[in-house]
């Protein structure tokens, strides 16, 4: 590969992941965490005492009831949701663009979600999975522990606070697709029977709190530094 081959190509890899901004208010940021928190609350009040209410289990029996040909896709669909994903898109950003700070908030994620989600959610509200807190019609498609906790759903956190934090790092127009696609875990989800609707409403807030608390505390302090040139 010649030197201007390189070049180019280390100009598209370290222009494609950086700060734009825009940067967020605090006032907006503040906002945007206490509604957050409020729908983890009214959640888990709901969900308190490990029942299922007849709309909230009609939401998952239809969701749950899609063809079983969605499974291979739903499947790699869902990935984005394992703990190690977003310390791997960390680094993916953090390489591109020779700025190795930028894969801090990555880094802190399986942090918070282990404490929030394990430490803290989870031991309030002791919610079966659907096929235990809805019953037998719920297909268990996925193999999370039937015996486990349902809520609120550690996947859907992980994976929409991961594309919150890469559409940070995004163009404009390019950050709605990261989002998108953390939204289909939160619906896969529910497909594979391993949650159910109130699940990964909650983890989605929890998710918020965190991406908008790392934007406004660590991302924001890096706005318009731009990528590395060569």
């Amino acid at each position: 590969m010649s030197t201007k081959s390189r070049s180019g190509l280390w100009s598209w890899r370290s222009g494609l992941f950086h700060v734009r901004g825009p940067d967020i208010p605090r006032s907006l940021g503040l906002t945007v965490i206490a509604v957050a928190a409020g729908v983890v609350a009214a959640s888990s009040a709901i969900a308190w005492n490990g029942d299922v209410p007849k709309w909230e289990a009609s939401i998952l029996e239809f969701i749950n009831g899609w063809p079983d040909w969605f499974e291979p896709a739903m499947w790699f669909l869902q990935q984005p949701g394992v703990l190690f994903f977003p310390v791997a898109a960390g680094a993916v950003i953090a390489f591109t663009t020779r700025r190795w700070h930028y894969a801090l908030p990555f880094v802190l994620l399986p942090a918070f979600k282990l404490i929030i989600e394990k430490g803290v959610v989870k031991p309030l509200v002791d919610r079966s999975r659907p096929s235990t807190s809805v019953g037998p019609q719920i297909q268990a498609r996925g193999s999370a522990g039937l015996d486990e906790p349902s809520f609120p759903s550690g996947h859907t956190t992980t994976a929409i606070a991961t594309a919150l934090l890469i559409a940070a790092f995004l163009p404009a127009k390019w950050r709605p697709l990261p989002i998108i696609w953390g939204v289909v875990v939160a619906i896969a989800r529910l497909y594979y029977g391993e949650h159910n609707f109130l699940d990964v409403t909650a983890g989605a807030a929890l998710a918020v709190i965190f991406a908008t608390s790392a934007w406004m505390l660590i991302i924001s302090r890096w706005v318009g530094d731009g990528p590395v040139t060569t």
